[in-house]
């Protein structure tokens, strides 16, 4: 046979690989809540908390409070391919066009800073979960696809929040 055609034909089963693995459905969506759900009851689950801020309100997507730490969670659901760029300010969004979004990262980095002024300085830990995404480019441990969540948190095992403060944190963003 010839050369040409064995890498002619090699080039476009490649090809239409690449096109089918682009173009692949993304499975349903799972939201976060469900998730959080399967967590025993060492931690307590808070949805949508809204606190007074320097300049509005802030909202919270999901607040996890335990003796391990107090996880922020904020739920990305953009579908398709995330290009994740630490520092940027800007990711890319690819799958059905190509769209950008601000910095999931240092958009929750941002709502701990202004917890820590006003709720305290406890050991807050933000995490960045995509609902409908896969994840590409710089990989960070506080960012992850949303089936790693629940695995994710229940890794923290030092206990480093009292039963009183954990209470006091719940309280306030109840």
């Amino acid at each position: 046979m010839d050369p040409w055609m064995i890498a002619g034909s090699i080039v476009a089963i490649l090809a239409v690989g690449f096109f089918i693995s682009r173009s692949r459905q993304l499975g349903p969506e799972i939201s976060v809540g469900s998730l959080l759900k399967r967590l025993d009851d060492t931690y307590t689950v808070l949805s949508g908390s809204i606190v007074q801020g320097e300049h509005g309100m802030i909202r919270i997507d999901y607040t996890v409070v335990s003796p391990y730490g107090v996880f922020i969670i904020k739920e990305c659901r953009e579908p398709g391919r995330v290009e994740v760029r630490l520092n940027r300010e800007e990711w890319r969004v690819s799958g059905g066009g190509l769209k950008k979004i601000y910095n999931p990262l240092w958009d929750i980095r941002k709502v701990i800073g202004k917890l820590e002024r006003l709720v305290g300085k406890y050991p807050y830990i933000p995490l960045v979960v995509f609902t409908r995404a896969r994840l590409t480019g710089d990989s960070d441990f506080n960012i992850m696809e949303v089936g790693k969540l629940v695995g994710h948190i229940q890794s923290f095992r030092d206990s480093r929040l009292s039963d009183d403060r954990q209470e006091k944190i719940v309280g306030i963003l109840s």
